[in-house]
């Protein structure tokens, strides 16, 4: 597992690393970008991970060349936390 700080939330699945590396959720269905939904899980994924070091571990790619990622933050398993959150929406 690689770690690293969160500089950046860019919506609800999706962060900038200090490295400038950007990382995605594994595993979440999104809502649309800019929507009420869209905004609330951005801003959840911010509480739960910005400015903080995060581990993350690589599942695969995607086309963007984007790291698709199990992310981990203080022990909490941050793939888990945000498919919950997003299915309470």
């Amino acid at each position: 597992m690689k770690t690293a700080t969160v500089v950046e939330v860019m919506d609800g699945g999706s962060f900038r690393l200090r490295t400038d590396a950007i990382v995605v959720v594994d595993g979440l269905t999104l809502p649309e970008k800019g929507s009420e939904k869209g905004l609330k899980a951005k801003k959840k994924l911010e509480e739960l991970i910005l400015k903080k070091k995060v581990q993350y571990e690589g599942t695969s790619w995607d086309q963007l060349g984007r790291t698709r990622a199990k992310v981990t933050v203080d022990g909490m398993d941050v793939n888990q936390a945000m498919k919950e959150y997003l299915d309470s929406l």
